[in-house]
């Protein structure tokens, strides 16, 4: 471009910008207008993107730190009943008695033969048990008077331990019933070593005096809980530590740092954290927590805020970029509404009004070449984009709800099967094939209805079979304390429902309501059709649930995944059939509760939608 060229544009730019001209000052206005708003709404966005950023993050941790604590307190719970099958063993109970009878007493020839074959079978007895799993260091049962029997029999004790003093021995001690879960702690009852463990311990009773005869300790190493923790990512630098109740730190990655005074961790201001975050301004950390209600422990997440927002700059660069090319076109626009306005422009204006009555195939006639065409030609590209972004719209609002029925319906209680396999496993080393061919078998077939083709919508009879082999494997787990029945018409069970709607109401029934009754309970099952309605009926005859209860739930909690499954099944029903169907609660406490599952008569026949 030369001089002259250069030159005639500076003019036409002069006369288009002439402040004294119409068209000069409606540029000049809307395009300090636009500018002002463009830069407003980019450092708006800016300041929400970062905030959202860090928001998303925050919720993605506590969720995280959610499942941690609920693995956690599966895996706690497994060994506390693995710490009551040592407890309540014969030879066990046996092994502490004869101790606490000839404690003060000179053993003949006999008695030492008899206690030393009453040693060897407790210690077998705990070897088995410790052998079956690879976290367990070491078993070992204590008389009161402090005789020590290990479940390897190769080691020796420590002379030197001071056991009697630690809360893991003294607590059982004196409660009866209580299983202790202590913090962790270097266990030196072991001559030669002195490992970092968790202690699980629980007193042994005479089992003809109930007496207390001494102390049943499992000492557990960190490798199921490390491994728990360790696959939950949080950035590069961040990580997951324990701490309980009493503000003692359970497990941290750095454990010697801490013990060493090397390394110390926010712990009475996480305990006192009202939000659902606390953010560390000297180190520039935001810390999250979770508690669990069966441990008494709180997971805590440890996340740097440098890397929450690792590509700031680039976000930063993206914001002015974008500003600069907005007001760019801004000054586009500018030029182009502040033409004429002639007799083309209330054409559009026309056609544009046909559109604004939901019109969407009138298309502009004006074919000029100049700016009034290229507006006209750029509204009929803008109304054909429109009308093929509500179609798209319309489409993905039903694949959305098609995947949030799939979601929804993916959120299955992973914690069932741990516990499954843990039962299958203490049925095996007690010799109890057949309930482990049954239990085995349930599994299968409650897994083979739950990955089974991918419909939506299944038959009654389907869902009553997969609740039998669910039922069966609890009942297996429960026995005695638990006991269920099926009363279903025959002619019902072709009707349609929702798959795997009935499970996580059982499962709540059996966790939340028979469960925590001392007595156990009976859990019944039924259904009937009124007029175009389905009724499923599950009612338990456990500890019943409070006014405030039923009110909290089906209220999503954040910091606990309690009630998810009933979340679940009633936002399932209702975007399958919509907000008149769903589930009703009735109950009062000490009378059981009583579910109804509401649904639309259907009838059997195409299962792949819904």
């Amino acid at each position: 471009m030369g001089r002259e060229d250069v030159r005639k544009v500076w003019k036409k730019l002069r006369k288009a910008l002439n402040p004294y001209s119409v068209r000069g000052t409606m540029i000049l206005s809307f395009m300090l207008l636009i500018s002002i708003i463009v830069l407003l709404v980019s450092l708006v966005s800016y300041y929400y993107t970062m905030n959202d950023i860090e928001s998303i993050s925050i919720n993605y941790t506590v969720r995280l730190l959610g499942e941690i604590n609920a693995s956690i307190d599966s895996y706690i719970d497994n060994m506390k009943s693995m710490a009551k099958v040592v407890v309540e063993n014969k030879d066990v109970r046996d092994v502490m008695a004869f101790y606490n009878r000839h404690h003060d007493k000179r053993l003949s020839y006999i008695e030492e033969k008899e206690l030393e074959r009453l040693r060897a079978n407790a210690a077998a007895h705990m070897d088995i048990v410790a052998n079956t799993r690879s976290d367990i260091t070491n078993i070992a049962v204590i008389s009161k008077y402090k005789d020590v029997v290990l479940s390897d029999v190769e080691k020796e004790v420590n002379e030197n331990s001071e056991f009697n003093v630690t809360d893991w021995y003294l607590k059982p001690m004196s409660y009866k019933d209580e299983i202790v879960v202590s913090p962790s702690h270097v266990q030196n009852l072991v001559s030669g070593e002195y490992k970092w463990v968790i202690s699980i311990s629980k007193s042994v009773l005479d089992p003809e005096t109930g007496e207390v005869t001494g102390v049943m300790v499992i000492d557990l190493n960190y490798r199921s809980i490390e491994a728990i923790c360790e696959n939950a990512q949080l950035g590069k630098n961040g990580y997951i530590y324990l701490i309980d109740r009493h503000k003692n730190i359970i497990y941290h990655p750095q454990q010697q740092l801490l013990y060493s005074g090397v390394k110390s961790e926010l712990v009475e201001e996480i305990l006192k954290m009202r939000d659902a975050y606390l953010r560390d301004e000297v180190n520039n950390r935001i810390y999250t927590r979770n508690y669990s209600e069966l441990t008494g422990w709180s997971a805590v997440g440890v996340v740097n805020v440098d890397e929450l927002i690792k590509d700031k700059s680039s976000i930063i660069d993206f914001y002015f970029r974008l500003a600069g090319i907005s007001i760019l076109f801004a000054m586009t626009f500018a030029v182009l509404i502040s033409t004429t306005i002639t007799n083309p422009i209330k054409m559009l204006e026309n056609t544009m009004h046909q559109v604004e009555v939901g019109n969407f195939d009138v298309r502009s006639e004006i074919e000029l070449n100049n700016e009034i065409g290229h507006l006209s030609k750029t509204f009929n590209v803008m109304i054909s984009r429109i009308k093929d972004l509500m179609e798209k719209t319309v489409r993905d609002e039903e694949e959305k709800r098609r995947s949030e029925i799939r979601a929804l319906q993916a959120q299955i209680n992973p914690h069932f099967l741990y516990n499954t396999l843990d039962t299958i496993i203490w049925m095996s080393a007690g010799g109890k094939n057949d309930e482990v061919v049954e239990v085995t078998s349930a599994l299968a077939r409650l897994f083979r209805t739950s990955i089974s083709k991918g419909e939506n919508l299944v038959t009654l009879l389907n869902e009553v079979e997969n609740i039998k082999s669910y039922l069966t494997i609890q009942k297996m787990r429960y026995e005695d304390k638990l006991s269920w029945r099926v009363d279903v018409p025959p002619g019902l069970l072709g009707l349609m429902t929702p798959k795997l709607i009935l499970q996580p109401i059982v499962e709540n029934a059996v966790y939340h309501g028979v469960k925590m009754s001392q007595a156990g309970g009976e859990i019944a099952i039924s259904a009937r059709a009124e007029g175009e309605r389905l009724t499923i009926t599950i009612a338990d005859s456990g500890v019943g649930m409070t006014a405030e209860q039923l009110e909290q739930l089906f209220v999503p909690r954040p910091d606990t995944d309690r009630g998810i499954g009933v979340i679940n099944v009633n936002n399932r029903i209702r975007l399958c059939f919509g907000e008149e169907y769903g589930l009703h609660y009735f109950s009062a406490p000490g009378e059981g509760t009583r579910v109804e599952i509401w649904l639309p008569v259907i009838e059997g026949g195409d299962e792949d939608d819904v």
